[in-house]
């Protein structure tokens, strides 16, 4: 800010002196830097001289003088502009007068921003006198928002041209790109400018690829396992290949200087069984097809037809006992636990999930999860964020400092994993009320059931049960549910 004009006598109010009650105010805004300071026709008097004239010709209601005396157009942190636009927002403000265009501000973005969102919100017209530009001249003023736009697009544009460029070089250089939350397993190190391994973290990549690469955890088992937040972060790090010692840039992978955390043995292997399981069409046609264990062994169960004729039954054995091709899922081949008829395993199961809806009726009426605090609350930080951002890149317009636009990259990268945050948050209140969905509709579950093709069946019995336990001649139901994570058993 500049030492102060010369003082001028004003023949209608000035902002900060006027009662807070008055309406339909004409804001007229005055704006002169040290810049503008010597250059003729821009002096305070001209501008207020000019916008006098014009009230006074049109008898305009309610002037009032806004006036910012020694601050740059840069950005818009200006005492006087600030308070016009807190007017406008509560709908005080109908008309907003100044001298040219560039006292609201000198760049595209800031003007635009002006025009087409703070003005069209507050239902406020605008003129710039000299510049001719009058909102109520629709054509003319659309044209002229059309091309603001253009050029402010294009100085946008340019500045995150320069963003990429800076990210994409560190990438061929070997350097973690920067922005966000370093991968799960590393650190940021300020001194190595770049990801060293976390020694609390490291040791656990390399056990998650081994766990699953067994073909015998899901991530949802890795991660209750080895304490980690979701199933979420654990296929996350079985995709990543910043693991592998390399820097991904927009899909093109860089030999990285970062310590690497797993083989590439061990990834590939993962890579192939993701895929496997990505291409696999369909579980089995049995309603509790991969929800069956041994009790005995903890091997898994599965469906086998037995005898013949009309005398075949479906049985559930163990594939300890009956191993098949799978000869991987044998835990002990000694395994004493005996077969199962289906149909009473079937039938024993939906029993105890009705009955589990039943009884918990009320405690889940109490319990339906909703994030919309949550997802307000992220929204909230992407708003300050991103006001953040667009300061940051004034900075840069105005000084042309290499670390500003540094720091304007991380703040557009955080910004960028809060909306992931977020799109989390939606994903899990889906899955919430689908659950809700199926709780509700099991409480009629018997007159429902002979209308539900197979695949509905399989989708409300998995929605519900995390497992299915058999140990000598007992079942027991593992509910899908965290807080009612215990057996029910049904003898």
């Amino acid at each position: 800010m500049k030492e102060k004009s010369k003082q001028i006598k004003f023949d209608f109010p000035v902002y900060d002196k006027i009662d807070t009650s008055l309406t339909d105010i004409t804001a007229l805004y005055l704006r002169v830097s040290t810049d503008m300071q010597a250059q003729d026709g821009y002096g305070l008097d001209v501008q207020y001289s000019a916008l006098y004239k014009y009230c006074t010709a049109y008898e305009l209601s309610n002037p009032v003088v806004f006036i910012d005396d020694g601050y740059t157009g840069v950005n818009g942190n200006r005492p006087a502009f600030q308070k016009m636009l807190e007017l406008m927002s509560k709908g005080k403000i109908k008309f907003v007068i100044t001298y040219s265009l560039d006292r609201i501000g000198r760049t595209q973005m800031l003007i635009l921003k002006f025009l087409k969102e703070d003005c069209e919100r507050a239902k406020c017209d605008f003129l710039a006198v000299k510049d001719n530009v009058d909102s109520r001249s629709k054509q003319t003023y659309g044209i002229l928002i059309s091309i603001l736009s253009i050029f402010a697009e294009f100085d946008h544009d340019a500045i995150v041209a320069k963003l990429t460029l800076g990210r994409k070089q560190r990438a061929l250089e070997g350097y973690w790109k920067g922005g966000g939350l370093p991968p799960f397993g590393y650190k940021y190190s300020k001194t190595e400018n770049n990801l060293i391994a976390d020694p609390d973290k490291a040791s656990l990549i390399q056990k998650i690829f081994d766990m699953y690469n067994t073909n015998e955890y899901s991530p949802r088992q890795i991660a209750e396992a080895l304490g980690i937040s979701s199933d979420v972060v654990v296929f996350g790090i079985l995709r990543n290949r910043t693991y592998l010692g390399e820097i991904t840039f927009r899909g093109e992978q860089y030999e990285g200087k970062h310590e690497r955390l797993v083989d590439e043995e061990s990834f590939n292997r993962a890579q192939e069984l993701l895929q496997k399981r990505a291409n696999k069409t369909g579980d089995s046609h049995y309603l509790l097809s991969s929800l069956v264990y041994c009790g005995n062994c903890n091997a898994k169960m599965r469906y086998m037809k037995w005898g013949k004729g009309k005398n075949q039954k479906t049985k559930i054995i163990c594939y300890s006992k009956y191993p098949s091709t799978k000869k991987n899922l044998v835990k002990d081949p000694d395994c004493p636990n005996c077969i199962y008829d289906a149909d009473e395993v079937e039938a024993q199961v939906i029993k105890t999930i009705m009955g589990f809806a039943y009884n918990y009726k009320d405690d889940i009426n109490s319990r339906i999860v909703t994030e919309e605090d949550i997802v307000a609350g992220l929204q909230k930080k992407i708003d300050t964020l991103q006001i953040e951002y667009g300061r940051l890149l004034n900075a840069y317009r105005k000084l042309g400092d290499e670390s500003v636009l540094e720091q304007a990259s991380n703040v557009n990268e955080e910004i960028k994993r809060i909306e992931r945050d977020i799109e989390e948050e939606k994903e899990k209140q889906t899955i919430a009320k689908k659950i809700e969905e199926n709780e509700n509709m099991l409480r009629t579950l018997p007159d429902m059931w002979p209308r539900m093709t197979n695949v509905e069946r399989q989708a409300v019995i998995k929605s519900i049960v995390k497992k299915v336990i058999l140990q000598d001649g007992e079942i027991s139901v593992v509910l899908n549910k965290t807080q009612y994570e215990k057996n029910i058993l049904v003898k």
